[in-house]
């Protein structure tokens, strides 16, 4: 897969959560924007909830996912 097709797959996240309403879509897609790999193990909402920066503003309001990432 290119880097192109890969920023894609992630605009397209980012698009489909800021399609949603209220503080919640907008919210997912800067969580997606910044930590949010398409290579990398797990889904985005895994991804997500394995951020560390915990000076982000949005840290205790990031989506978290419903199974962890398996080892």
């Amino acid at each position: 897969m290119t880097a192109n097709n890969l920023r894609r797959s992630k605009h397209e996240v980012i698009h489909q959560q800021l399609e949603k309403g209220g503080f919640r879509g907008p919210i997912n897609a800067k969580c997606v924007e910044c930590i949010y790999d398409p290579e990398a193990k797990g889904t985005w909402r895994q991804q997500v909830q394995a951020c560390t920066s915990k000076g982000c503003p949005l840290f205790p309001v990031r989506p978290t996912p419903i199974k962890v990432i398996s080892e």
